[in-house]
């Protein structure tokens, strides 16, 4: 894994002049930079480690009027070389670049005491007890501090070896989806647009097609050059000059950014976990430093997480799930806390709101994050919480899936907890409307979904509603439910005809008749028999193998004993059953399938055999 080495420290205080010792490459490459002699913006060089090999490492501004660029070199960086001047000690910018430091997410750290052959021995030693002073109680603590000079070359050996040793400690690689920041454009003779800029994450190869972002043209990665060599592949931590094919050079710009389709989006809204130096107000216009864009905004605080926060930007920028960012006020811009993105395309909440969807953003892995929406979660929530594209996570459900972690309804994903106490909610409203309506064999779903406030529509709800079924827990017809165990409470005119319709049914046998003829022979109007035939269904007395042919319960349990007694153990065909029940085929195939439904018989090609 490439790794990144970023200096820090006070304007003046030899942070070029120690590269250019170090690596041989002037970092001051602008006009105004060399007639000014101060760093005005990053600039980058490779170092030769033993042992590691080519390195790159980053130049950034120490005055404070440039400490906007300053940050976009420092929020990639995996090692800090803090210098410090031993003739000066610490100073406000020493100061300041350190607070930023702290606010990264970078753990290892030298200091660099440069200019020591301008200092005595009580000199440096006077600036390194400062420099401890100001680590102390940080997670930097104990770092080590190498005295050194451009000048004479002392302690450059001893410097290199420490970054080489810190370099070698295994660190967290940036897996995932590629993404550059762009921090320089420019257009070369023959090649067309070049951008430049440290990749941050994953890995990229020649050729592979990418999308510039925010404007999401498509282009490819026609070359790179790393370090002034050309390279087929670079991965995270390396400087990397990419060459884009069919990209006009006024249609890039610094703070864009380049990346392997769903490893970035462009958006005006996302959440993030931040540390606070100082805590702006609620809704106070600030500056947000990500990758090499710095864009202007508010920001919004959470009653319920002190760490939460909610930008909402003045304009389109790029983000990724877990970039590191800072945050300075507007103006004066000075530093007021740093974090990392936490969900990318956020929805706009108020402050007193509950912020459940920033646990889901929080979690480290797919099954978390579902497991983190207690009502269930569609993939492009999932997407969209975890920074990624559909796309993208598609593989890893599947996986989740197959693996019983997780069970999906048309979309809709849940962890078996979650479903086992979705389902109670859902079924505790249900049995409330049967107690509110008792006569009433069925319900309308979607006012069941509304009196258990459930999100469930759609596709997604009658998946749902087709399991609960199928699992015995309830009972439908159409949209309309019921619990399993609810019986309608019939008038007494009711239990009259239904009685009076199962006599006729029962007397049909095996042939039952039709409703218009139960109507005639029992002088009612068709549509009350019709509607006493559903209610007997859903009263559990009566059942409908086909639409218009119902049989009584105590029928049906009587013809599935004759077929079981007469066809046990042996082989027969729909001619033979028809046959020994002395029907039709309009009732002997309806008969048979709803007997292969409820698992009585089990069809063989064109015969059946009793199970």
């Amino acid at each position: 894994m490439a790794q990144l080495i970023g200096t820090a420290g006070h304007v003046d205080h030899g942070k070029t002049t120690l590269i250019k010792s170090l690596t041989g490459v002037d970092t001051d490459r602008l006009p105004e930079e060399k007639k000014r002699g101060l760093t005005i913006d990053i600039g980058f060089a490779a170092i030769d480690l033993p042992g590691i090999g080519k390195i790159s490492i980053v130049d950034v501004p120490g005055h404070e009027r440039f400490i906007g660029n300053m940050l976009v070199g420092a929020l990639g960086m995996d090692v800090v070389m803090l210098c410090v001047a031993a003739d000066q000690g610490v100073m406000p910018q020493t100061v300041e670049h350190f607070s930023v430091v702290k606010l990264l997410p970078v753990e290892k750290l030298v200091v660099a005491l440069t200019r020591s052959d301008l200092a005595d021995e009580d000199t440096v030693e006077l600036a390194s007890m400062q420099v401890r002073e100001l680590l102390e109680g940080t997670r930097f603590d104990g770092a080590r501090i190498v005295p050194v000079s451009a000048f004479t070359g002392a302690g450059l050996e001893e410097l290199k070896c420490e970054l080489g040793r810190l370099l070698g400690e295994k660190g967290v690689e940036k897996t995932g989806k590629w993404y550059l920041p762009v921090d320089r454009v420019f257009s070369r003779p023959g090649h067309g647009t070049v951008v430049t800029g440290t990749l941050a994450r994953g890995r990229l190869k020649v050729g592979e097609p990418c999308v510039v972002l925010p404007s999401g043209e498509k282009t490819r990665a026609k070359g790179m050059h790393s370090h002034g060599q050309s390279a087929g592949e670079v991965v995270a931590g390396m400087r990397v000059a990419l060459n884009l094919a069919g990209v006009d050079l006024d249609e890039m710009e610094r703070g864009y950014v380049v990346a392997e389709a769903g490893g970035c989006f462009a958006t005006e809204l996302f959440d993030g976990r931040i540390d606070w130096v100082e805590k702006p107000k609620h809704g106070s216009r600030i500056r947000i430093s990500i990758g090499a864009d710095e864009v202007i905004g508010k920001v919004f605080h959470n009653d319920h997480d002190p760490t939460l926060e909610q930008f909402r930007c003045e304009r389109v920028t790029v983000v990724a799930k877990d970039q590191p960012m800072i945050v300075r006020s507007y103006s004066p811009a000075r530093v007021l806390g740093g974090g990392k993105v936490l969900i990318p395309e956020a929805r706009k909440r108020r402050k007193n709101a509950f912020a459940g969807e920033a646990a889901a953003g929080s979690g480290s892995n797919l099954v978390q994050v579902v497991h983190s929406a207690p009502l269930g979660i569609m993939s492009g929530e999932i997407a969209r919480l975890m920074g990624e594209s559909v796309q993208t996570i598609g593989d890893e459900i599947e996986r989740s899936k197959n693996a019983g972690e997780i069970l999906g309804f048309a979309g809709l994903w849940f962890t078996g907890e979650n479903f086992r106490s979705a389902t109670d909610r859902f079924l505790l409203a249900l049995n409330e409307l049967h107690r509110q309506n008792p006569a009433k064999s069925l319900l309308p779903r979607e006012q069941v979904a509304k009196l258990a406030d459930v999100p469930w529509r759609g596709k997604a709800l009658d998946r749902l509603v087709s399991y609960w079924i199928h699992d015995g827990v309830m009972r439908g017809d159409g949209t309309n439910i019921a619990s399993a165990e609810h019986r309608p409470e019939l008038s007494a005119r009711q239990r009259s005809l239904l009685d009076r319709v199962k006599v006729v049914l029962d007397s049909g046998g095996v042939s039952p008749a039709a409703a218009h003829v139960i109507a005639d022979g029992l002088n009612v109007p068709k549509q009350a028999v019709e509607e006493i035939l559903r209610v007997g269904v859903d009263a559990g007395e009566l059942v409908r193998v086909e639409e218009g042919i119902y049989y009584s319960e105590g029928s049906l349990r009587m013809l599935r004993d004759r077929l079981v007694a007469e066809f046990a153990g042996k082989r027969f065909s729909a001619a033979e059953f028809k046959e020994f029940f002395g029907t039709s085929r309009k009732f002997a195939i309806p008969l048979l399938e709803w007997f292969d439904a409820a698992g009585v018989t089990l069809r063989q090609g064109d015969a059946r055999v009793v199970r």
